[in-house]
């Protein structure tokens, strides 16, 4: 074997090493980079939620209208009722990214299968059954389906 021809199995089994480690590199900033994409996704998550929160909270009239619309949905003004219809709209838009980002793997886990868990409950929001009906074609098909799914395991009746 000349010298030349060892240098060169050398230098090509240095090569793969190189590779190798790149490789190695490469998953581990793709495991971080995912693990920081989960985080803030749960994080934007929480955040929406929380500010549909202050708005019920903070706003005496928003309040009035879930209280009215729990008890007597039919009695809600015409002004109400489209209030009430946009809040359950940010709600299902809520549940919709949520469920997205869960198929997608960019939210937490944990975080995800808790509100999936509760989308049957959203059936048992007033309104909720008539407002999905009109409105269930603008939502993604994936998602019209695990409503349907959550929906009829509901305990509400419709």
């Amino acid at each position: 074997m000349s010298e030349r021809t060892g240098w060169s199995r050398i230098l090509e089994f240095v090569g793969q090493g190189a590779v190798v480690v790149s490789l190695i590199y490469v998953g581990v900033q793709v495991r971080q980079n995912t693990a920081a994409i989960q985080t803030s996704t749960s994080q934007e998550v929480y955040q929406q939620n929380q500010e549909q929160s202050l708005l019920v909270m903070e706003s005496g009239e928003m309040a009035a209208i879930l209280l009215q619309a729990s008890q007597d949905l039919a009695a809600l003004s015409p002004i109400d009722s489209i209030r009430y219809g946009r809040w359950l709209n940010v709600t299902l838009n809520l549940y919709e990214a949520v469920y997205a980002n869960a198929l997608q793997g960019t939210m937490e886990a944990e975080m995800a299968a808790g509100w999936l868990d509760d989308m049957s409950d959203l059936r048992c929001m007033p309104g909720m059954s008539v407002y999905w009906d009109g409105r269930r074609s603008s939502y993604h098909r994936a998602f019209q389906t695990a409503m349907d799914s959550a929906f009829a395991v509901s305990t509400c009746p419709r």
